[in-house]
């Protein structure tokens, strides 16, 4: 396995959730590899609990951006409600 690094970070709809497995399927997809990993981090400010999801590969992934707007369409067509930061480019 390759050194990965976070590339995008993911935020779904308050009333959303992904589980590992499904994300990593999605981002597998939009990275055109099986050298992927996700991660969830939950976090609390004032008094509200959030989760975010980093999405990480390899750090020579062939054209990051393609990989994002490829994972934008991908929880597009899923019914996500989300946000999508790119971390590298």
């Amino acid at each position: 396995m390759a050194h990965h690094i976070h590339w995008l970070i993911l935020r779904v709809g308050q009333q959303q959730s992904i589980g590992p497995a499904a994300l990593r399927t999605l981002w597998a997809d939009a990275c055109q590899s099986g050298d992927v990993s996700v991660a969830r981090q939950r976090r609390f400010e004032g008094g509200v609990q959030s989760t975010m999801y980093s999405l990480s590969a390899p750090s020579s992934l062939r054209d990051p951006r393609a990989a994002e707007m490829r994972m934008r369409r991908l929880l597009e067509e899923s019914h996500y409600l989300f946000t999508l930061s790119a971390v590298h480019h």
